[in-house]
């Protein structure tokens, strides 16, 4: 190749890009031009254009070590912004690894204020020490949070001869600003009200202005708690046309045995046929998806069981529009007093949900079980069930606190469906079942971790939509009993995942190290086989719950492809994209997000629930459990509500020790021992923010 201009003479950054994000191997500017069939000439160029990639952020994705010996390129990253500081300076995570934060120290090149999930490419500064908080500064923004965000009216008045204006106080806890917007004409915007703000391009040292789009309501509104925890954490609220068409034309399909009537599945084996085995579903009173159903039944050197799921992969095409919104949704989010399903309520409320006495496409495990729990042998398959009926926990739990079979005074007792169903199974299929999880259990090495417990507490609300208690969530054998059957089947499934070398999703819990109790430690998706710490398990998966769990949808799709026949389907076809390597692994990150996310928006939905159900003890002394103890002071578990909040160190004693940064652990209050967790208070309520969701607290004089 002659030479000429080396930057022309070069490929374009998308060319240089894809190449070099194709590998890990580190390579040197020679190594490139020789890969790329260049001259080594072309050297100087290829450094210039190197370093105008990384002021683009085109290299921000690139595997670390990927380049070496190009010393002075600009060090770029893919930040998430996670939160907003008064002087307009954001907190962020590094996509690629979210234990690293930084401190972004500027507003975008255009001067656009950066916002909570905004994500951007920014310029790290050279680290200072190794505990030092890492600094960059924004270059591009990659992609944008919604710009309209909520905000409640605060009271406010403006220096003479000035019009009026509004000030509005974010409802997100992550902004820590405040916006200014033009007064309304009518004066009707009350202080308190919240509204729907657009934040306006304002230049640097000047105050923030915004633009009022909506007018939402009263902070305390039914409703409003989880309309702003929606808001504040953007999720899909509905479904496009073509998905709801998709899902009401795949939920009228007959469910029978072989489908005639179709030219596509004429020649498909018929499903087993499991319509003659008493399967339940067992699930809180106020569910509507019913995923799982289960059945047991004794043999002579243990016990056989069969756990049925719903067979939502024959329903869902991969790559159609309804599993693309399935995907992006992640998972269903079930706020206080609404629901955010994954799929439309044809399907999950309907045709996919194993409702009493309705045939249904399922996804069966049935495994055969030793007296002391071990699984001896399982099988795979794909049926049609009836389940024989819907009972609660409480129920199932009556059922086996009572002498069998129950008598009339105990049905009595039970809500009239209840003990219909109760009366309509066999007699001895709760003692079994009870029989068989007790096996599997002995068997089991559950510590703290992943296991389905859910502690946030059950809020109650009356006829109009208001809280009007706070109940803790009540743990029963009965839960135990079905999370025993759940955890045997996604085991079951994760040791046929790997068996079979199906590229799928699995779920793994590290083990804590000396430095990190395991508490803070989350269990995550992974393309990879890993231990599951928390049940002591060297493989696991999510399989049970597909109507609400993309990854459980995926699990299923991954083994049905590997030989399994999937009635109604094509047959097995070579591995998609979306079942490769790299797509596995962006699918766990995105749902590790989903998740953390609607886990986030449903504490934030009971935050402000209990700060308007709080309102009425207002100057009452409550009581509070300490959590943890930082410099700027206490963590807290409200004994009313079952709720966090946090009681700063301003409202402490000056003799409490939380002033002195030399005992950090040391928290004393007058006259008390040592604030450690568990430690019960006595806080005096002294405001509450139904809007942010936040409480005001201040020290009791008798604090114990």
């Amino acid at each position: 190749m002659p030479k000429g201009n080396g930057a022309s003479a070069l490929p374009g950054h998308d060319v240089l890009r894809s190449f070099l994000e194709t590998d890990s191997t580190p390579l040197g500017p020679t190594d490139i031009l020789r890969a790329l069939g260049l001259p080594p000439h072309l050297k100087a160029a290829l450094r210039t254009t190197l370093h105008d990639m990384a002021l683009a952020g085109d290299l921000a994705r690139l595997p670390a070590g990927r380049l070496k010996a190009i010393s002075g390129l600009p060090e770029t990253a893919y930040a998430k912004v996670t939160r907003l500081r008064s002087d307009g300076h954001a907190y962020a995570q590094l996509v690629e690894d979210l234990n690293v934060s930084l401190l972004l120290v500027a507003t975008l090149p255009d001067g656009s204020l950066l916002l909570p999930d905004d994500v951007v490419v920014a310029r790290l500064r050279p680290r200072m020490s190794l505990r030092a908080r890492r600094e960059g500064r924004p270059l591009r923004l990659v992609s944008a949070a919604p710009r309209r965000i909520p905000a409640s009216i605060a009271p406010s008045e403006p220096p003479s001869g000035f019009p009026p204006t509004l000030s509005l106080i974010p409802c997100d806890r992550r902004l820590d600003l405040t916006l200014t917007a033009p007064a309304s004409s009518d004066g009707t915007l009350e202080t308190g009200t919240v509204v729907l703000a657009e934040v306006q391009p304002s230049s640097p040292g000047t105050a923030l202005q915004a633009h009022i789009c909506a007018h939402l309501g009263a902070a305390d509104a039914p409703g409003m708690a989880a309309q702003l925890s929606i808001l504040t954490h953007p999720m899909p609220t509905v479904f496009s046309v073509a998905a709801e068409e998709q899902a009401r034309v795949a939920a009228a399909e007959p469910v029978v045995l072989i489908n005639a009537t179709h030219p596509d599945r004429t020649n498909t084996p018929p499903r087993k046929d499991l319509r003659h085995l008493p399967l339940i579903t067992i699930d809180d009173v106020t569910a509507q998806d019913f995923d799982d159903a289960i059945w047991a039944e004794r043999t002579e050197d243990g016990f056989h069981l069969v756990i049925a799921i719903a067979d939502v992969a024959h329903y869902v095409p991969e790559g159609s529009p309804l599993d693309l919104e399935a995907r992006e949704r992640g998972n269903s989010v079930y706020l206080p007093g609404h629901t955010l399903p994954m799929l439309p309520l044809s399907l999950s409320a309907g045709a996919c949900s194993l409702k009493p006495n309705e045939d249904r496409f399922c996804v069966f495990v049935d495994l055969t079980l030793s007296s002391d729990g071990r699984i001896l042998s399982g099988t795979l398959g794909q049926g049609i069930l009836r389940s024989a009926a819907r009972l609660t926990y409480q129920t199932v739990q009556t059922a086996l606190d009572t002498s069998l079979p129950l008598n009339e005074s105990d049905l009595a007792s039970l809500p009239a469906d209840q003990a219909d169903a109760l009366k309509a199974l066999p007699a001895d299929l709760l003692p079994t079942l009870q029989a068989a999880a007790i096996a599997l259990q002995t068997s089991a090495t559950t510590r703290e971790g992943d296991t389905g417990t859910e502690t946030e507490p059950v809020v109650t609300f009356d006829d109009a939509g208001n809280p009007t208690a706070f109940t803790p969530r009540q743990r029963l054998p009965a839960h135990d009993l079905v999370a025993s059957f759940m955890i045997a089947a996604n085991r079951f499934a994760a040791e046929e995942l790997h068996r079979r070398g199906a590229p799928g999703l699995y779920r793994t819990h590290p083990a804590p190290t000396h430095t990190e109790p395991s508490g803070r430690l989350m269990a995550r998706y992974s393309a990879n086989p890993g231990q599951h710490y928390g049940l002591g398990l060297d493989s696991y998966t999510h399989f049970t719950s597909p109507i609400r769990r993309y990854a459980d949808l995926v699990t299923h799709r991954a083994l049905l492809a590997t030989g399994v026949p999937a009635i109604g389907s094509p047959p097995p076809q070579p591995e998609s994209e979306h079942a490769s390597r790299p797509a596995l692994h962006a699918l766990a990150e995105h749902l590790h997000f989903t998740e953390r996310r609607a886990a986030s928006a449903t504490q934030a939905c009971l935050n402000r629930l209990a700060a308007v159900f709080l309102r009425s003890f207002t100057g009452q002394t409550l009581q509070a459990t300490v959590t943890a103890t930082t410099r700027s002071g206490i963590a807290l578990t409200l004994t009313q509500t079952g709720t966090p909040s946090f009681l700063f160190r301003s409202a402490l004693p000056d003799d409490s020790g939380m002033y002195d940064d030399s005992h950090h652990a040391r928290t004393r209050m007058p006259s008390e021992a040592m604030l450690r967790a568990g430690t019960v208070l006595s806080v005096v309520l002294t405001t509450t923010n139904p809007a942010q969701g936040t409480l005001r607290l201040a020290i009791a004089s008798n604090a114990r």
